[in-house]
């Protein structure tokens, strides 16, 4: 892929899931919750009463939450680095440090 077709393609991304972060994860949150919510009522048994699986849950759909917008995040932030990468190369050669020789006096 060209460099400049891999620019687009890259803050094209950058843009889509930073627009949508927050709501795709949500909803992964919540659909994580909804199959995690029939495990622990199986689990339990009907007996128990539906607030006290909402006690149980509600923690582990903010740790969700956090979880999926750090992987997001995390994601931006790698996509972010090759486009600078890519962006900034000019084409100029590595730099390289040479050492002097001393003269002999």
């Amino acid at each position: 892929m060209a460099p400049s077709n891999r620019l687009d393609v890259l803050a094209q991304r950058v843009r889509v899931v930073d627009r949508h972060r927050r709501v795709l994860s949500i909803a992964v949150a919540l659909v994580l919750c909804g199959l995690l919510s029939r495990k622990v009522a199986a689990l339990f048994g009907m007996e128990w009463p539906s607030v006290f699986l909402l006690v149980v849950l509600a923690p582990f759909l903010g740790l969700v939450w956090w979880l999926v917008e750090a992987g997001f995040a995390w994601v931006i932030a790698l996509w972010e680095t090759e486009h600078d990468r890519i962006a900034r190369d000019c084409g100029l050669p590595r730099a390289q440090l040479l050492r002097r020789r001393r003269r002999r006096e």
